[in-house]
């Protein structure tokens, strides 16, 4: 079957379109009523579906010229309309002679019915002259029905223009503003170069304004600093763009100005803070630096100064010691041989002190040097070191292979050494030690741990754990200054990384670093003890 289709609106003429010619019809669509009457007239078709309301010529005229023209007045014509819906649409289409009335939207095999029925069942059409009036009403009633809704729409956006805190306003081809919302009103009479001409100084997005009116190219955000009557400064943000009557032809400018005072004050404000807040940070953090420095030079000094004095004590006090335990030198009493042990003693723990904050000072002060580091090869070799120190030690040693990372291999070395040598020592007094070297996670988040089963500690206490000099055991307990992992955490955070641990008294401690991008205000993995 061949099957003309009247329909404007695009979406609804495809999909009606497809819909016929999945049932094997051939369709011709037509865009308005002119053109559909013209195709009708160049071959006629076995049935026309038509909307009502198109432009040119709409469905009920179409029906008219249809029903009037000798050769298609008896092809069957169906109305499919979903905005002349009405009883007397409906009363009024079948006067005009069309064979079926159907609302959009109708399910599709209901409307094929309708159509095939359309087509083998034809109806008793009136003559043209019943229908003439009621068109005439129905045309009238409908153009006031939609003034009445354009002027609900003018009187609504009325209403928001007036509601708005934006003033809005209208030039002349000249760019003289001539028309305004009422809250507007100082703007009539001024012209956008006049406007333009108060432009706050500072960077904005257009720059050549003349240009932009010139060429009437639309424009926004343009901030003016305008100059009221009683001497103050409003702030105003001008956007506008061209508009065109009829034929086409630019008449001039439409657009809004708003009042935008405050906001640019506070930014102003704002800007002001944070240069002078930049300034204090940049002040403090010079003044920072430089006495990290000193403190840093000043520890390096007093440490590599000490060094001497003490190395003295302990060699004088070292010959003396050896000279009095000869067989030949008595009347020295036990509390003498006793006080010089004890000197002995201090100035060696001295000693490892000192050498401990010169360790801590060069950590600091070393560039980091970044490049793949093998940490299993690096454990493994300090396990080999340890095992040969006291080989006779009973001491299960696990290391995950391939745990490659991106750090300073010097600094990561002493990290691992200060970490696996604790391992080594609080697992001493445990039968059947056991030491792990592992890793979770992937990429830049990856954890490293070291784990042992030795004495553990108390977490009530680990506040203290990476501070110079503090210890979680008994003096005399374990050996040791108390630096070891506060190297570790000064080497950990120059790669960007944290370190942290966890533990239980007698049954072992679990310390884990991350190193590079790690998010250092991420929760902390949880790696049990």
């Amino acid at each position: 079957m061949d099957i003309l289709v009247a329909e404007d609106d695009e979406n609804s003429r495809l999909m009606l379109c497809a819909a016929l010619e999945a049932r094997g019809h051939t369709v011709r669509p037509a865009a308005d009523g002119r053109q559909a009457l013209a195709l009708a007239q160049a071959a006629p078709p076995d049935l026309i579906v038509s909307d009502i309301l198109m432009p040119e010529l709409d469905g009920y005229g179409l029906c008219r010229a249809i029903r009037a023209h000798p050769q298609l007045s008896g092809t069957p014509f169906v109305f499919y309309t979903a905005t002349y819906t009405d009883r007397r649409d409906e009363e009024l289409s079948y006067r005009l002679g069309a064979d079926r009335f159907i609302v959009k939207p109708c399910e599709i095999d209901t409307l094929m019915r309708e159509l095939e029925s359309a087509v083998t069942k034809r109806s008793v059409r009136p003559t043209a002259g019943d229908s003439d009036l009621l068109y005439a009403e129905r045309l009238r009633d409908k153009l006031d029905k939609k003034i009445s809704e354009l002027e609900a729409e003018r009187a609504r956006l009325r209403d928001f223009a007036e509601a708005a805190a934006d003033w809005f306003w209208e030039t002349d081809a000249e760019g003289s503003i001539v028309l305004t919302s009422d809250g507007a009103w100082p703007l009539r009479g001024l012209t956008l170069q006049g406007l333009f001409a108060m432009r706050r100084s500072g960077p904005q997005r257009h720059e050549d304004l003349t240009e932009i009116t010139r060429a009437f190219r639309p424009f926004r955000d343009i901030v003016i600093d305008w100059r009221q009557q009683d001497g103050s400064v409003r702030i105003m943000a001008l956007s506008g763009r061209p508009f065109r009557d009829d034929a086409g032809n630019i008449r001039g400018y439409r657009g809004s100005a708003r009042d935008v005072s405050r906001q640019v004050r506070a930014e102003e404000e704002l800007r002001a803070l944070n240069h002078e807040l930049d300034e204090r940070v940049r002040s403090r953090t010079s003044s920072l630096k430089a006495a990290f420095e000193e403190l840093e030079s000043f520890s390096y000094s007093v440490s590599h100064d000490l060094r001497g004095p003490l190395r003295a004590i302990h060699g004088f006090a070292s010959v003396l010691d050896s000279e009095l335990t000869q067989p030949a030198v008595t009347g020295l009493s036990d509390t003498a041989l006793s006080s010089l042990q004890r000197i002995l003693r201090a100035a060696l723990r001295m000693e490892h002190l000192v050498d401990d904050l010169l360790e801590l000072s060069r950590v600091t002060r070393l560039p980091l040097q970044r490049q793949p580091v093998d940490l299993s090869a690096l454990a493994q070799e300090i396990c080999d070191s340890m095992r040969a120190s006291d080989p006779a030690r009973d001491c299960e040693i696990s290391i995950q292979p391939g745990m490659l990372v991106a750090g300073d291999v010097g600094l990561l070395r002493i990290a691992l050494d200060n970490l696996l040598r604790n391992a080594w020592k609080f697992s001493a007094p445990t039968p059947h030690a056991r030491i792990e070297v592992g890793s979770e996670g992937k990429g830049s988040h990856v954890v490293i741990y070291v784990r042992d089963n030795g004495v553990g500690f108390d977490m009530a206490h680990s506040d203290k754990l990476f501070s110079p000099f503090n210890r979680l055991h008994r003096e005399g307990e374990f050996d040791g200054t108390g630096i070891g992992l506060a190297l570790v955490q000064r080497i950990i955070r120059r790669h960007n990384g944290r370190v942290w641990a966890r533990a239980e008294p007698g049954t072992g401690a679990t310390f884990c670093f991350t190193l590079g991008d790690s998010d250092s205000d991420s929760a902390t993995p949880q790696i049990a003890a």
